[in-house]
């Protein structure tokens, strides 16, 4: 795993937050995914979680999230991520699958599936689907958002990665939406603010942690050894 080895080799783990406008930083001045500031960038946050879980590491975070852009426009510009030479890829598309640039599920599944062997043959980068949160259940936009998160699943299953669900941490965190504006930046708007970036970079951390590859605490336990 190139997560476990660049840890190893002692030298930065190169993370690339892959997706789109919720992963956006660098870009604008003024846009940082929906937070106040890029330090508080659900990627920043997973940075400082990273760590703190595995002391001695570096973890460099890059972000190539481009605002308004679907799985397969994603899948257009994976010819960029060689610049970034990437231990981890964290592929967060699908919002704009269901609200902006649609697709189909069945769409959204074939362009991640290939995303991910793509990244994994090209690059030999680790990856990790992390899911779309979507919009307020109370105030709803977005179209067939549940099987587009359904066919996310089934890639990530497919391709024997991390999934990430955002959706159930964010319905969880906004008692299923009648909060949404605490961790939005309105009621009826699906970018995070900085509260919502937190539960972004908590709900992929605990998925490194708790899934099958466990990479956190296979890595404590390499250096402990």
């Amino acid at each position: 795993m190139r997560f476990l080895q660049a840890v190893q080799e002692a030298r930065p783990v190169r993370v690339v937050l892959f997706g789109d406008s919720i992963s956006e930083v660098g870009r604008s001045k003024t846009w940082n995914g929906g937070a106040s500031v890029p330090e508080k960038n659900w990627g920043a946050l997973l940075k400082s979680k990273l760590e703190l879980a595995v002391p001695g590491s570096s973890i460099l975070i890059s972000h190539y999230g481009i605002g308004g852009q679907n799985t397969y426009e994603g899948l257009g510009r994976l010819d960029g991520l060689e610049n970034f030479q990437p231990d981890l890829v964290l592929v967060a598309f699908g919002a704009n699958d269901c609200c902006h640039h649609f697709l189909i599920p069945e769409e959204t599944h074939l362009a991640l599936k290939t995303m991910l062997a793509e990244i994994s043959n090209r690059f030999g980068a680790d990856v990790v689907v992390v899911g779309t949160a979507g919009d307020n259940p109370q105030k709803p936009f977005f179209r067939h958002l549940e099987a587009t998160i359904e066919v996310q699943k089934k890639a990530a299953e497919e391709f024997g990665c991390p999934f990430v669900d955002t959706r159930s941490a964010m319905l969880v965190a906004t008692a299923h939406g009648a909060r949404w504006g605490d961790f939005h930046l309105a009621d009826d708007n699906c970018h995070p603010n900085d509260q919502g970036h937190e539960i972004w970079a908590d709900a992929v951390f605990k998925s490194l942690v708790t899934s099958k590859n466990n990479l956190v605490v296979y890595l404590k336990l390499t250096q402990n050894n």
